[in-house]
Parts: C-alpha cells; sequence; structure tokens
C-alpha cells in the first residue's frame, strides 16, 4: 500500500470509523448513488430501523458530511461528496458517477445519477398519460411520497415540468404535473422518449389498466388473467354474451403487452 493509499485510508477512518460505523458508511454510498432520500426509504433499503437510521443521519450532520435537503430528505454536503470521491480514488467501483450530460439543455441541471433516474422515470410517465400525480407517480416507483415531491419540485424549477390545480368532480382541487415546451423538446432528442410517444399500444394498455408504467400495467394484466380463468371457467355456459366479453379481454391485455413491449423496441 503506498503512502498516499494510506493517508486517505486514515482520513477516511478519522471521518467515519470503518469498524464502527458500517451504517453510516451504509448511508454516504446510499445517498452518493441514489440522491437524497428520506430516512423511511433509507431504512427500507438496506432493512434497518428508522429510528436507527436518525442516529446515524444525525452523527452524520455533526461530522458535516450529510445535510438536510428538506424535510426529512437528505444528502451528501459537499465534504460528503469530497469524502465518497476520495473513497471512489482508491477503489474499483465508482458511486459518484455523473450521468452523460449531453442530452441536457442549458437550463437543465442534474446533479447525480438519481435525478438523472428519476427525470426518465417522470418523463416517461407524464408523456404516455399526459399528466401525472404525486401519490400514484410514488406508488408505482415505490419510493415514498416526500421524496418523489422533492424531484418533481427540483424539475418543475428546471421547467420539465408545471403544476396544474385541477378540479374533481366533487369541487376538490388537486395537483397534477403535466409536461413544458421545454421537456417536450428534450423528449424529442432522447430515442428512448421518441420511441413511447410513438408506442399507441402502450398507450392503450395504460389507459386500460390505469397505470403510469408498463411494468406495473403488466402486473396487472397478468393478476387480472390469473384471476378471469378459473372464474370463466367456473362460470362457464352462465355468462352468455358476457363470457364472449370477458374472454375478448384476457385475450386483448395480453396482445397490447406484446405490442408494446415489440413498438418499444422498433
Amino acid at each position: 500500500m503506498n503512502k498516499r493509499v494510506f493517508d486517505i485510508l486514515r482520513e477516511l477512518d478519522s471521518l467515519v470509523d470503518f469498524s464502527r460505523a458500517k451504517l453510516q458508511w451504509d448511508i454516504l454510498i446510499i445517498l452518493a448513488t441514489k440522491g437524497p432520500s428520506s430516512t423511511t426509504e433509507i431504512s427500507q433499503t438496506i432493512n434497518t430501523s428508522r429510528k436507527s437510521i436518525i442516529d446515524a443521519i444525525r452523527k452524520l450532520v455533526d461530522k458535516e458530511l450529510v445535510t438536510k435537503v428538506k424535510g426529512d430528505i437528505y444528502g451528501l454536503s459537499e465534504k460528503g461528496e469530497k469524502l465518497l470521491e476520495s473513497f471512489d480514488s482508491i477503489m474499483s467501483i465508482n458511486v459518484t458517477d455523473k450521468p452523460d450530460s449531453s442530452i441536457e439543455s442549458n437550463s437543465i441541471s442534474l446533479t447525480n445519477i438519481a435525478e438523472y433516474f428519476y427525470m426518465l422515470e417522470i418523463l416517461k410517465m407524464a408523456l404516455l398519460n399526459k399528466q401525472i400525480t404525486i401519490d400514484k407517480a410514488s406508488h408505482e416507483l415505490g419510493i415514498s411520497k416526500q421524496t418523489l415531491k422533492y424531484y418533481i419540485e427540483t424539475f418543475t424549477e428546471n421547467k420539465l415540468l408545471k403544476v396544474v390545480n385541477q378540479e374533481s368532480v366533487l369541487g376538490k382541487s388537486k395537483k397534477i404535473y403535466v409536461l413544458t415546451d421545454e421537456s417536450r423538446k428534450l423528449v424529442s432528442r432522447l430515442p428512448e422518449l421518441t420511441r413511447l410517444k410513438r408506442n399507441l399500444p402502450l398507450k392503450i394498455l395504460l389507459k386500460l389498466t390505469g397505470s403510469y408504467r408498463y411494468e406495473i400495467a403488466l402486473t396487472k394484466v397478468m393478476l387480472f388473467n390469473v384471476i378471469s380463468i378459473p372464474v370463466l371457467m367456473y362460470l362457464k355456459d352462465q355468462l352468455g354474451i358476457l363470457e364472449a366479453i370477458w374472454l375478448y379481454v384476457i385475450i386483448l391485455l395480453p396482445l397490447l403487452s406484446i405490442f408494446a413491449e415489440i413498438f418499444n423496441r422498433i
């Protein structure tokens, strides 16, 4: 081990004890790879109690390695990012890779790979469904509402999304998010999103299943068929015209799923 590596290890150990602070290292690496996250999301990721996560984060905040972003969401501080860069320099892995910024316009600034990931996922959902809500989108992405709200607000500030107040039939107002002209220009430069824009079977499938994402729609289709086929066999010759319609739907949904995948590859 050369002197430089030894000095780096000694510096790292002085900030976060390797032998006693594994949880703190886990949190730092999660924040480096996923970006700002809530304590609940971190605890679920590493299967540790939220109380332990909060205690560890408090110590990291005291060391100025982690900073509160908003509410219960924490991210790496500048000092924390430098610490992870030092860690990268002596390891073969790279936990702080940044996505290729060549796709970004001058007004869009992505600071970590997590923002790039969520930008693509949110743009996909908004593109295919014309509008999204935080409640439904967070459920389908499998993250907390608070975390998704942070990313959506970030993209709103970057003019990728705009918020619209929509009134329901009962007169209640809810916030929905739609694409802006800026994000539509970005979509036209991303081949993956351009293919989705032309994918009519996928749009129909999402509409019929009430989903934002293909993976969720596919799960619903499988569940529907698993339940429907035995029921249809049991009630055979008792439903009349409804049996034919039901059978048609059972065939239609998987076909839409197949064509949606095919269209996404061409």
